[in-house]
């Protein structure tokens, strides 16, 4: 009995040394708390370990504190990664997503990405700018009963035949494939830089009936969220809301005033809250617009520029609705336009008479417009004008001045649509537009008014694929020439890359 004290004793220290012979046979001596580093290794953490959070050398969980003595909490570059658990390791190497970062941190890269439908974009890494290229491939086929003007891209009717002999054309043309460029740069003073090219395989005009180039937009930009300065070829302060229709024209010279041209403007936003924006537009701009080009006479500005402003509101907060457009549900605006244009008629003779071979004409117009998306899927939308020489505004079925008298022509008129989106991915629209020049201002050759009623359905397959058909009912009305209407039936594919 008097052995027993004995054998527990060397029970008790057995027991303890079977425990602590794992420790010491990984290279923690029993009795320490700090881990051994042979010569000529580097003792790294774990993956995952926890720094702030060390494990104790039996593998159990330690108090918070410091990265254990001779370990690293994070391996050089260069070397192989090790296997997992504890130990002593040759120095590994940072994960590869690790190196990656440091990379771009370093040597900034270009990254390209493909959106379908919406184009090519380039962004280098660092953000410093971000450059988009898209296109699109467009076919157009157009039937009218008569003889519209221009050829494949309606803006009018010419006289009938006084003999009545048929005049009804077909056009089938690829003249609205399109192609462009945005580009943003990296923040200058606050504002963020940009430019932007739109153009289409058209000639110089629309009038024309031929290809070529076409330049629609290119313009250059500044802006912050309470201003933009901007600055090349625009689309008009005055009354800038367009119909939905196939062609290009856009109901020009039937009711949509407002064109493109070289200008320079300034525009300020205004946010009280979330559910208003007032927005203030002013520009100047160059009184003669080159998109539909009269070459009947000689026409020029007055040696100054034309002045347009426009304010305008939206009430709502910015929705989501069919289509996947996203905007205010009520936008409404008042917009305003002054200048000169100088004209000169040809003068075919020396006794060629008394009235003079130029003038000036005034050009002034108000105007507003707006739209309502009544519900989710059906809206309206349109303009309203009145004004004087407004041809270079596409105002007055394109006539500024008559012709005879080279006073300016006063006229007004207007458009309106009703839309409805059966789907996302189609939409019908109708509407009507009106050009009504007053009847004595006009010379006996010139256009008395210009009607258009329209209904299209567009069916958009897929970001890349869109088809579209219209229908349109014109009138053109003639002060001394055969009054002309017709029916045309329009057509389109479209691809956008």
């Amino acid at each position: 009995m008097r052995g027993m004290p004995l054998v527990r004793a060397l029970s008790a220290a057995f027991l303890v040394g079977a425990i602590t012979w794992p420790l010491v046979g990984q290279g923690q001596p029993a009795g320490t708390s700090e881990p051994v580093t042979p010569p000529g290794t580097v003792q790294y953490l774990p993956p995952g370990y926890p720094a702030s959070h060390p494990t104790s050398w039996s593998g159990m969980p330690a108090q918070p504190g410091p990265i254990p003595q001779g370990f690293h909490s994070a391996p050089p570059a260069g070397v192989p990664c090790p296997p997992e658990g504890y130990g002593v390791y040759p120095p590994p190497c940072p994960p590869e997503e690790e190196a990656k970062k440091e990379k771009e941190k370093k040597e900034p890269s270009i990254t390209m990405s493909y959106e379908p439908g919406e184009g090519l974009t380039f962004k280098r890494t660092d953000g410093a700018f971000s450059l988009k290229v898209f296109g699109s491939a467009s076919l157009i086929g157009v039937a009218s009963t008569d003889r519209p003007f221009s050829a494949g891209l309606p803006l009018l009717l010419l006289p009938g035949s006084p003999f009545g002999l048929n005049t009804n054309t077909y056009d089938l043309h690829a003249r609205q494939s399109s192609f462009g460029a945005a580009f943003t740069g990296p923040e200058v003073c606050g504002f963020t830089p940009g430019a932007f090219f739109l153009g289409f395989i058209q000639n110089d005009n629309l009038t024309s009936d031929a290809y070529g180039l076409l330049p629609y937009q290119a313009y250059g930009f500044l802006k912050n969220d309470t201003w933009r300065i901007a600055g090349g070829l625009q689309s008009d302060v005055f009354n800038p809301q367009s119909p939905t229709i196939i062609s290009l024209g856009k109901l020009y010279g039937s009711g949509n005033t407002g064109s493109f041209r070289g200008q320079a403007r300034l525009e300020h936003f205004l946010k009280p809250d979330e559910a208003v924006q007032v927005t203030t537009q002013v520009a100047i701009g160059e009184p003669v617009a080159t998109l539909v080009t009269n070459n009947r006479r000689i026409l020029e500005d007055n040696g100054w520029p034309n002045v347009e402003g426009r304010v305008g509101l939206g009430l709502g907060p910015v929705t989501e609705l069919a289509g996947g457009r996203k905007e205010r549900p009520v936008q409404f605006g008042v917009s305003g336009v002054v200048g000169q244009l100088r004209t000169s008629r040809l003068i075919t003779a020396p006794t060629d008479p008394e009235v003079p071979d130029r003038s000036v004409v005034g050009v002034w117009g108000l105007g507003v417009d707006g739209e309502w998306a009544v519900t989710e899927c059906f809206g309206l939308a349109g303009e309203l004008y009145l004004g004087a020489g407004l041809g270079e505004y596409n105002g007055g079925v394109l006539q500024s001045f008559n012709s005879e008298t080279f006073r300016a022509i006063r006229t007004r008129g207007g458009w309106g649509e009703a839309y409805v989106y059966l789907t996302d991915a189609l939409h019908l629209h109708c509407g009507y537009g009106i050009d009504a020049p007053i009847q004595r201002d006009l010379a006996p050759t010139q256009f008395a008014k210009n009607q258009t009623y329209y209904a299209n359905l567009v069916w958009d397959v897929s970001k890349v694929v869109q088809f579209s058909f219209e229908v349109d009912f014109r009138r053109t009305d003639y002060i001394a020439l055969k009054d002309a209407d017709g029916v045309l039936f329009l057509s389109q594919m479209l691809v956008r890359f």
